[in-house]
Order: structure tokens, then C-alpha cells, then sequence
């Protein structure tokens, strides 16, 4: 998803925006395991003008579609900042290319993915081309998927995987065409679906009066005990 234009936000008294970002991992990289490589994500994401306000527990997820790839590590946190969304995106993709992401084929293993989810209330281009992604069936996603910015990420409704890091970390937030809450969403989603994501890491992370720094090495800690645990490369407990 290219970051062509630069919609902006309107700030009222230089107040910051709020955005949501999903992240997984579902094979090794040159970090370690996924779940050592999404550490070293949060770690790096974080800048004086991206920064960390909250984050979700980590959650193991079966693949989608099931036997197209071993399990991933995902979760979802929020983030203050005075960048517009386009700005946001691009610092996104900028770390997954550093981590090693490849885009060969739609719903293939990766090493990370970083996904805004949304961005205040911004619905971008339109809500009647963000309406039209969210219609897809399934067999035209396959086929198709937005190469510029969409927002709000118009599959967010239908994975369960980010709706419910996205409940634990902002119950108020509604998206903003539908005009639910995660936990309603997740109300839609097929019950068999729900059985399929299992927390693995509590993490309560809200760190409002942490310094970026010791955040970061919170995060740098995080890994390295993870790799001591599991080994660096060790995937069947983390990735199966």
C-alpha cells in the first residue's frame, strides 16, 4: 500500500493524532524468531515524532488461508503523532523493508508486516473507494489489493486477529464507515475463527511515563530473554 499523497488532519492546539498500527511475523529473520522480530519492530517504530502510547498483548494466529503459511505473532498498538497518515505509512514501510519484508504474492509468510489501521477518523481516498475494497469476496482479494493508501485498512472488520488486540488497547475507538466498536465487529466474526488466536504474552503496556529510550530497551531486553528461552532461530514454539 503506497504512500502517494499527503492527506493531513486538522490538530486543534497543537494536539498529536492518534493511530493504530497491527503487526506480525510469521517466519525467522535476521532478528531471530518471529516473536523476537517483532520486538525488535517495536523497537525500531518508535521515533520522537512516533511514539508508543499503548500496546496489546501478543497473540499466536493460524495463518490465513490455513496451510499457507506456519502460525504468526500479531498484536496491535497505538501511536501519538504529529506526522500526517502518509507520513505515518511510509515510516511503516520503511522499517519492514530494513527487517527484511518481501511482497511477491498476496497472503504469503513474512518476516513482518506493518499495517495502519487507521489514523484518527480518517477515511482516505473516499468512503466510497474505501466501501468498494471492503466489498471484496474473498477469491477477488486474491487477484486485487490497493497499491496507494487506504483508510481506514478496509480488511480491519474482518480479522479477528487485529480486533482483538484493538479492544484490549482502545474500546472507544469506531470505525469510522461502520460505525462499531472492535468488540461489535468481532460479534461478526465466525466463532471457529476466534478459537484460532491464542495470547501468548501479556504485555499491559501503556507507557505514558516511560522515556523512549528505556522503552526501546525494554524492548531490546524483551528479545534478547526470548532468544535465551527459545534459542534465536528456534520457531516451533513461536512459529509453528
Amino acid at each position: 500500500m503506497a504512500a502517494s499523497k499527503k492527506p493531513r488532519m486538522k490538530k486543534k492546539d497543537n494536539q498529536l493524532n492518534t493511530c493504530c498500527v497491527a503487526f506480525g511475523s510469521n517466519i525467522i529473520s535476521r532478528y531471530g524468531n518471529p516473536l523476537q522480530t517483532v520486538c525488535h519492530a517495536m523497537k525500531e517504530i518508535q521515533t520522537s515524532q512516533f511514539k508508543l502510547t499503548s500496546m496489546s498483548s501478543l497473540y499466536e494466529t493460524v495463518a490465513y488461508p490455513k496451510s499457507s503459511g506456519p502460525n504468526f505473532i500479531n498484536g496491535c498498538a497505538l501511536f501519538k503523532t504529529d506526522w500526517d497518515a502518509s507520513e505515518a505509512l511510509s515510516h511503516l514501510q520503511e522499517i519492514e523493508n530494513r527487517i527484511g519484508r518481501k511482497r511477491n504474492k498476496r497472503w504469503e509468510p513474512r518476516a513482518i508486516d506493518l499495517d495502519l489501521i487507521f489514523f484518527e477518523d480518517l477515511v482516505y481516498p473516499s468512503k466510497e473507494v474505501v466501501k468498494n475494497w471492503m466489498m471484496l469476496t474473498r477469491e477477488q482479494q486474491l487477484k486485487e489489493w490497493p497499491t496507494d493508501m487506504i483508510l481506514p485498512h478496509p480488511r480491519v472488520q474482518d480479522r479477528a486477529f487485529v480486533l482483538i488486540p484493538i479492544q484490549e488497547i482502545d474500546l472507544k475507538w469506531r470505525h469510522p464507515i461502520l460505525k462499531k466498536t472492535a468488540k461489535e465487529m468481532l460479534e461478526n466474526i465466525t466463532p471457529s475463527f476466534l478459537k484460532e488466536i491464542k495470547k501468548i504474552l501479556t504485555t499491559n503496556l501503556s507507557p505514558l511515563h516511560i522515556s523512549q529510550n528505556k522503552l526501546r530497551e525494554l524492548f531490546s531486553l524483551l528479545s534478547m530473554c526470548i532468544g535465551a528461552i527459545y534459542g534465536p532461530s528456534n520457531s516451533r514454539r513461536l512459529c509453528r
